[in-house]
């Protein structure tokens, strides 16, 4: 009996030990990290204490944001392993440098990352909108008035001061099976949520030859997509509901452009989420597990066949995903016209809807006007004016127009979507 008394004193002393020696590397390494932090920039934490299930926990972070006067807040870190065996083993082989010693499993927390969207963020090379936007981002700002970026000022004008901020990410290996998981989980209150899960084959520590065999993005709207299209609305002059369509006219030039020709039956799905966004699902099970670097050198057209995907929007799965290659003149037609000017065509973009003098007209052919004439309302596209007439090519129905000749002197609350000019 006291050897099993004897026995359990020394695991007790051994753990207390140990937690002890984590707790003083702890220390170290987050004391270190912020002194490191403080040669570029503010930063402070109020305590850092490593937890029962041995992970490193800091709390009460404030740093500022170089080069700018923004300060951001986090309320707690964590960073570790599953348990304390695992993390003083990862302790030990960080200082020895024999990786070998790597646990399994990994996890790091960011709770609470607060920072107020201030006008100094937009002049920093890390917050600044990048001089080349990316396929996702033209596909999310397709018709709005040509922008290619949604910067810090794009956010304040659509009610956003701050961001709030949880992430969650973790990585668990399968020796056995040679496969580690990547997870990421991200919330951003009213932005909203999203969560990536990708699976790596092959997978050996200090290894660069894994392969992706999996990997699912969840996206789930809680109001951003409504702002943006909101704002975006207004940016070009006309309703919600008018933008929405144009979203999706502008989204088949886009898609067109990159040689990526996707099937009636998503442009249907994506028309109803742009209308009321909810969630977006994205899958792929590539036939034979890929290097994820091959996906940086591939077009965007090679990189959606090679992956193999699936998509859900608003929990509709997308039974074809792929359509056949349009031809050109059966895109939709765009509202920004094409002028002539000293024999080079110059393309007119940023058009807003603005009240114009029917006396005008003359200067907008091509461009879209929307007036009332003899009590009705009526919207087109400036054909020619000739005299005291205008021939208009009227929407007479949904996908009909007709060509139509009006007298300038009747029209009334003349608007033409076209750039603005300073009075």
């Amino acid at each position: 009996m006291k050897i099993f008394i004897r026995l359990f004193i020394f695991l007790l002393i051994a753990a207390a030990l140990a937690y002890g020696y984590i707790w003083y590397k702890n220390k170290q390494i987050i004391d270190e990290a912020f002194t490191s932090l403080r040669t570029f920039t503010s930063a402070s934490y109020d305590s850092t204490f490593v937890s029962a299930d041995g992970k490193s926990v800091t709390r009460g972070i404030k740093l500022t944001f170089p080069g700018t006067s923004t300060d951001a807040t986090i309320e707690e870190i964590q960073v570790g392993t599953g348990n304390l065996i695992d993390s003083f083993k990862f302790i030990r082989s960080i200082e020895s440098g024999m990786w070998a010693e790597d646990p399994n499993t990994l996890v790091f927390k960011i709770k609470n990352f607060q920072f107020p969207l201030t006008s100094d963020l937009d002049s920093t090379s890390a917050f600044a909108s990048p001089s080349e936007s990316d396929l996702l981002t033209e596909m999310q700002l397709a018709g709005c008035n040509n922008k290619s970026s949604v910067s810090i000022s794009d956010l304040n004008e659509m009610g956003y001061s701050q961001i709030s901020l949880d992430l969650d990410t973790s990585i668990n290996i399968d020796p056995n099976l040679n496969q580690a998981k990547f997870t990421i989980y991200a919330s951003a209150r009213d932005y909203g949520s999203y969560q990536i899960e990708f699976l790596l084959d092959n997978f050996t520590q200090n290894s660069f030859a894994s392969k992706l065999k999996n990997v699912t993005m969840v996206l789930n709207n809680d109001g951003y997509v409504n702002r943006l299209n909101e704002y975006c609305a207004d940016l070009v002059g006309i309703s919600k509901e008018e933008y929405q369509q144009r979203h999706m006219d502008y989204l088949q030039h886009v898609l067109y452009n990159q040689s990526i020709y996707l099937s009636q039956e998503f442009y249907t799905q994506y028309a109803e989420y742009v209308e009321n966004p909810r969630s977006i699902k994205i899958s792929s099970y590539p036939d034979n597990s890929m290097d994820p670097f091959q996906l940086m050198s591939m077009s965007p057209q090679l990189m959606l066949s090679s992956l193999n995907m699936s998509v859900t929007i608003n929990d509709h799965e997308i039974r074809q995903l792929f359509g056949a290659r349009p031809n050109p003149e059966d895109l939709p037609a765009l509202d920004e016209p094409v002028k002539v000017v000293d024999d080079s065509i110059e393309t007119v973009q940023g058009l807003t809807l603005q009240d114009t003098d029917p006396s005008q007209l003359g200067e907008y052919i091509n461009y879209q006007a929307y007036f009332d004439y003899r009590g009705k309302s009526y919207k087109g596209t400036i054909e020619s004016v000739e005299g005291s007439v205008a021939r208009i090519n009227t929407q007479v129905s949904a996908g009909n127009y007709l060509q139509m000749p009006f007298r300038i002197s009747e029209i009334r609350n003349l608007q033409v979507r076209r750039e603005y000019q300073a009075d």
